[in-house]
């Protein structure tokens, strides 16, 4: 069976578990952890992995990712999933689940990474700032409430770069110098 089914049916079974029980909120917020749990720590998607490790161990796992704070619909739904032969999928329905739900509230996830810090604050202080504007472009735009979540990566060299869904605005200085480069190099073939 399709792995992508797969997930989006689990996921679709959760999804419906909260709206029922109106626990969405904190359900979201335990997967968004999970998620993040299981993509920094490799050893963890190899144990619920591992057909020997008994299903209590790879349920305690996941409890043991939220301090043992795992909400009882969510300690329920993993149950499901070890039961029926698809904790390996647990990643993936998880993550789909998160898309479902943001999508279902009509909110949208975006990552603004900019190179430097002070285009997070706003000079004068009454200035709308890069991301207060990026934000109402983007709820105009679409309607959406969004979520956006800020970092700071001096690499970058200047500028920033909005992830917002699919989509990727990249107007760091490094992608500039990148495309010149490329265009240096187009150049110097057509001419050699």
């Amino acid at each position: 069976m399709n792995v992508g089914i797969i997930a989006s049916r689990y996921a679709t079974a959760l999804l419906k578990l909260v709206d029922e029980t109106g626990s969405g909120e904190a359900i979201a917020s335990q997967v968004e952890t999970i998620c993040r749990v299981l993509s920094e720590i490799p050893e963890f998607q190899r144990d619920i992995d591992n057909p020997s490790i008994p299903s209590a161990r790879k349920l305690g796992l996941f409890d043991a990712s939220l301090d043992g704070k795992m909400a009882p619909e969510l300690h329920k739904f993993v149950e499901l999933l070890i039961r029926n032969g698809r904790i390996g999928y647990a990643h993936r329905v998880l993550t789909t689940f998160i898309n479902e739900y943001y999508h279902s509230r009509h909110i949208m996830r975006a990552t603004l990474v900019v190179a430097d810090p002070t285009l997070l604050t706003a000079e004068p202080v009454d200035a709308p700032t890069l991301e207060s504007r990026l934000r109402a472009l983007i709820e105009k735009e679409t309607g959406d409430r969004l979520i956006l979540k800020t970092k700071v990566d001096p690499s970058l060299i200047g500028g920033f770069v909005f992830e917002v869904e699919d989509t990727v605005l990249d107007a760091s200085v490094v992608r500039q110098l990148d495309v010149i480069r490329h265009q240096l190099k187009e150049m110097n073939r057509r001419i050699v």
